[in-house]
Order: C-alpha cells, then structure tokens, then sequence
C-alpha cells in the first residue's frame, strides 16, 4: 500500500495549492482527481471567461469579424487553452514530485482512500487528508434545469451558444464577470439578486463604479426582486419578478447555491460533519471535525475564486504539515474582472473601527492622473488606506484597467506593516497607473496630518 504525508482530492484552484504547497514543503503527495487537471475554475468558470473575452479583443484570433462573434471559433479556441492549461498544470505538478491518480477517491477508513482507477480498486494510505472535490449548482425549486434553456453557471461553456437574450440570476463577482461576458458576445443581459444593493459588503465607491460600468456596457439590473413565474412563449422565455417587472429572454443561466461534492466521499465514515447543502464544515485553520482531515475550496460553502481557492489550499498544507495558520481575510484580495477591473484588499476606511483601526483613506481619480490622457481611460480611482494612529497601510481599493495587478502592491505593504509614506514614494514615472497608488498615498499622508 503506497502511504502519503499529504492526501489532496480534487485538482482544482485549491487542490492543486494544497498539493504544491505540500510539497515544497517536503511531504510526499498524492493528488486524486477523477477529470482533467484544473477543476471548475479553468473548465468552467473565472478562466474561460476570461481567456473567451481576450480572444474576443484580439482582431487576429477570428473570433469576432466586424463586430460579429463567431461562436465555434470563439468556444473552441477558448477550450483548447484551457486543455492547454490543464496540461501544463499537470507538468507541474508531476515536476515538483507530485504523485497524480486519476480516479475516484472515497474515504474508506482513518488514513486511508479506496481509489477506483482503469477498472480497480486501490487503496492509498495518508498521513493527513485534504479534501478539495469543490461543489456544483443547485437549481431553484420552482425552476428546474432544462438543456440550453435553463442552465447552471457551471454549464455555461459546455452550451457555448450565443443567446439574444440571457437573464444571469446571481449578482456576485461571478454573476458580474459573466454578464460583461455575454454582453461581450452580443447578448442582451439581464443581471438579478435577491438583495437590494449589489455586492453590498464592498466599499460604496467600488459598488458604484461595477453599476456604472455594469449599466454602460447596457446590462439591465435587477435588484431586490424575486422570480414569480416564467413560462416558454415559443422560444422565448416570459418571466415575471416581483414588483411588476416583465421581460423576455432565450436563456436563465443560474448562479445561485450550490452543493458540496462530499456524497460520495464517505465523510460519514469518519465522523466528518456536515452543513447545509452538503458542505464540509471546517475552522479557520480548514480542520473538519476529523482529526488530520482538512477541506478547502467551494466544498466548505465560501465563494470559489482563484486568488481565495489558492491560499485556503496553501494554508490547509501548511497546517497540515505541522504549522499553525488561520486565514486572513485582509490578506486575500477580492477582484471584479470587467472593465474597468475592480481590486481590494484590506479594510475599507469605514469598517476599520471593527478591527480595531481608526481609518484614514486618500482617493485619487483616474481621471486626474497622467496616463489616463496617455491611454485614453478616465473611469476609475485609487484608495489607500491608513490607520490614524500608526499611519500603517490597512487597505486600499482600487478601479483601473490593470487594477488586478496593482492591488498587489498595496497588499505587500499591508503584509509588511509599511507606513503610507512608502507607497507615496514609488519610484516611477507618471505614464502608469502607479502614479494612482501614488497619489492616493500622498492623499492620504495628508489626511493624517489634519486628524
């Protein structure tokens, strides 16, 4: 029986993390995945979208002719990256000493994973087990899935058809990324939630710049209703929200709740607690109720994205590797990937009180900024934000074409406990959107000297 430090199951975002974060630290691991390499995330969801929307910008990819988008081009190119990703995944994996099983694994005692691969049955034993098999879209009761009509977030890439009309119901970062898709291709979005206010646990100035960018780019939000009928008139569907709403669509795409993929798994066995929706229960360290078996990604019940996915992955192996590490949520960006891209990370300046800061912010505007006349961008701005007291970096939000990238200056400062000063005095010129981050800081020095 072959025996592991480290167990992973499931190669997605996190699994791989978890995998790979093991290994560097000198486990021995196995990762069981039962598809390819790469998981919901790059088959599925955030990497699709967006290696579909740079084929769609790049005139010689032939995805799109004279504003024209060619379907099987656009879904084909787009499927043999992310086969292209996949594979180069696994490269890496298999060089940093990683040992892959394609197959299914399943709990079948303490320590040890009954794997059913090429027609048998293996057993595997594992010193610590993470497990990372993600979960998959639960359909609203009174609106069951049905092919190409109503479809689960999930399945969005296996249509890959072109809908004249979409009404994407689920308003968080991956409902947003996923109607600046569609209206990408030419479809005409509609945008719901439940709640009244979009994504209303970030900053007010973020929120309002995703509206405004959600509503320039002609996607129709619809906030604060619920769905109270639909029925097909044709090829149509004719749905009815609360409130009087009316509207016709050729396709529900629903990202909504989901399910944890643990039924099969056999947590049972192991005395491996449970939530709502099947979802794995687990502390900020993403222990379970099990000794030596950790869970991370979508399978606990939080949001799955990349940059998240990643650092609860490389948390659980650290831990499970003999450190003692709890996420920091203030360590772990939140990025919108529309236009303009949206970035924070840290404390907002008015929730600081709450962790025990009293916040200062500077904000610059893009509009201000010398590369916004060079690049011809002027939607968008720069906070940094500040503790009164100590003047150290404890946030930062940001909206600009490469806010994904910049955000991750303001977070090295937060990590290193850096005074604002430090990002007020970059060394750069004034042609690139550093000067943002720049001049917020300067802002904000200012701000704290008038406290």
């Amino acid at each position: 029986m072959d025996i592991f430090d480290i167990v992973v199951l499931g190669a997605g975002s996190s699994g791989i993390s978890a995998a790979m974060r093991g290994a560097d630290l000198g486990a021995r691991v196995c990762i069981i995945e039962m598809g390819r390499i790469g998981g919901s995330q790059l088959h599925k969801g955030f990497y699709p979208i967006k290696s579909a929307i740079g084929f769609l910008k790049n005139k010689e990819s032939g995805a799109k002719v004279d504003e024209v988008v060619n379907a099987g081009i656009l879904f084909n190119n787009t499927s043999k990256s992310m086969v292209s990703l996949s594979d180069k995944w696994k490269k890496d994996l298999i060089q940093s000493g990683i040992t892959i099983i394609n197959g299914i694994g399943t709990l079948s005692s303490t320590g040890i994973i009954t794997v059913e691969t090429n027609g048998k049955s293996i057993d595997i034993r594992a010193q610590k087990i993470i497990i990372a098999t993600g979960s998959k879209p639960i359909a609203l009761p009174a609106i069951p899935f049905e092919e190409e009509i109503i479809i689960p977030v999930d399945d969005v890439f296996i249509d890959s058809s072109i809908p004249k009309s979409v009404f994407i119901m689920g308003a968080d970062e991956n409902g947003c990324e996923l109607a600046y898709f569609y209206q990408a291709l030419g479809s005409k979005v509609f945008l719901g939630s439940y709640d009244s206010r979009l994504m209303g646990q970030l900053d007010a100035d973020i929120v309002e710049i995703v509206e405004k960018s959600l509503k320039k780019n002609k996607v129709k939000l619809l906030l604060g209703k619920k769905i109270l009928s639909y029925f097909k008139n044709n090829k149509l569907l004719d749905i009815t929200l609360d409130g009087g709403v009316k509207f016709q669509v050729e396709k529900i795409v629903q990202n909504l709740e989901r399910q944890g993929n643990s039924i099969e798994l056999g947590c049972d066995l192991l005395g491996i607690r449970l939530g709502t929706d099947k979802k794995i229960l687990v502390n900020e360290k993403f222990e379970t109720s099990t000794k030596n078996v950790y869970a991370v990604g979508s399978i606990t019940g939080r949001l799955s994205r990349p940059g998240i996915s990643a650092e609860e992955g490389r948390i659980a192996a650290g831990n499970a590797m003999g450190k003692n590490i709890s996420i920091n949520s203030d360590w772990v960006p939140t990025m919108i990937f529309i236009e303009p891209e949206i970035a924070c990370v840290g404390c907002f300046a008015q929730e600081a009180h709450h962790k025990g800061f009293r916040g200062v912010e500077g904000k610059a505007m893009l509009e201000d900024l010398d590369c916004s006349i060079i690049n011809n961008n002027f939607d968008g701005f720069f906070k940094i934000v500040a503790d009164a007291r100590s003047g150290i970096v404890i946030g930062g939000q940001i909206s600009s074409p490469n806010a994904s990238q910049l955000i991750l200056l303001v977070l090295m400062a937060i990590k290193k406990g850096l005074k604002v000063g430090a990002l007020a005095f970059l060394a750069s010129d004034k042609s690139n959107e550093i000067e943002g981050i720049k001049e917020a800081a300067r802002l904000c020095t200012k701000a704290l000297k008038s406290n």
